[in-house]
């Protein structure tokens, strides 16, 4: 399997907020290939890493190098990260959420329509339910909810009718199976492949990522030091807009939110690395003891 060079979203901004140096531990809690671990650790600080995605930890410490001394390495999903990390307290943790380049590049894992592949897309491949269960599986009013309410797809119902249509002839059991459907009904605008967000929508089922935020986010605020931040980089509006309303909800005497609007990436990141194009930041600090 050839892997693309990794190259993590927002470093520069990932660092402004999350301030790594000698004697900091940063938790990042969506370790991945360990592009943004790299980067904390080449500054000095010491990383705990988590990932749900027991086949990324080779390739993460291999891209680490002579720094990989300086990550302790945690198998499991982040919603677990109280379980995960015990007691310990963070000056800095962050989520770089969504599906990563390694995932998104080996073929075999399901994820992208730019390969024939089973049509898998589990993060975690210990998990039961695969997305080729999801397409096959679900009743009308079942597949048309997933695609309208986790994809936001306008040709939802469009889209559903098409799949049971094709189902009763033969099960859809691969990427390109089902991106060639998506793409007979759904016309083309721009740039972005009409299977995007059918993708997209799958994904988030498959490994119930909302969910998995709406626990890991609470546990993550209470395992910061004070004046520790927590960094949250998300790649759509539902991630988004839970990651928003619960900074929103915490009480603002321990609580500040460094971002009351979302950061972006710059035009320049967007074109050397257009897998960045969705993403947006979010910060909140607990404050210390003087601010109590």
């Amino acid at each position: 399997m050839t892997q693309s060079v990794h190259t993590p979203v927002m470093p520069q901004e990932v660092l402004n907020y999350l301030q790594p140096a000698p004697g900091k531990l940063i938790l990042d809690a969506t370790l991945g290939a360990a592009g943004h671990t790299k980067l904390l650790v080449e500054r000095g600080a010491k990383v705990v890493g988590i990932d749900r995605d027991a086949d990324i930890f080779d390739y993460a410490k291999a891209n680490l190098g002579d720094l990989v001394s300086q990550v302790t390495f945690k198998h499991g999903p982040f919603s677990q990260l109280s379980d995960l990390v015990g007691d310990l307290k963070f000056d800095g943790i962050l989520f770089d959420l969504g599906v990563s380049s390694f995932q998104l590049d080996n073929p075999q894992r399901g994820f992208s329509f730019r390969y024939d592949a089973p049509l898998d897309m589990r993060m975690d491949r210990t998990l039961q339910v695969i997305a080729a269960d999801l397409v096959n599986g679900l009743g009308r009013k079942e597949l048309y909810d997933l695609f309208q309410k986790f994809g936001q797809e306008r040709f939802a119902r469009r889209i559903t009718d098409a799949i049971l249509e094709r189902r009763r002839v033969k099960p859809i059991q691969t990427t390109k199976e089902l991106a060639d459907l998506v793409s007979q009904v759904k016309p083309r605008t721009g740039k972005i492949h009409p299977a995007t967000k059918i993708f997209q929508a799958l994904r988030i089922v498959v490994n119930d990522e909302l969910n998995e935020l709406k626990a890991a986010l609470p546990s993550a605020l209470s395992s910061l030091k004070p004046e520790g931040v927590l960094v949250v980089i998300s790649f759509h509006s539902l991630e988004d807009r839970l990651v928003k309303q619960f900074f929103k909800s915490q009480d603002n005497s321990q609580f500040e939110v460094l971002t009351p609007k979302p950061i972006t990436p710059q035009p320049k990141e967007i074109a050397a690395n257009p897998r960045s194009r969705s993403a947006k930041l979010r910060a909140i600090r607990r404050k210390g003891a003087n601010h109590e």
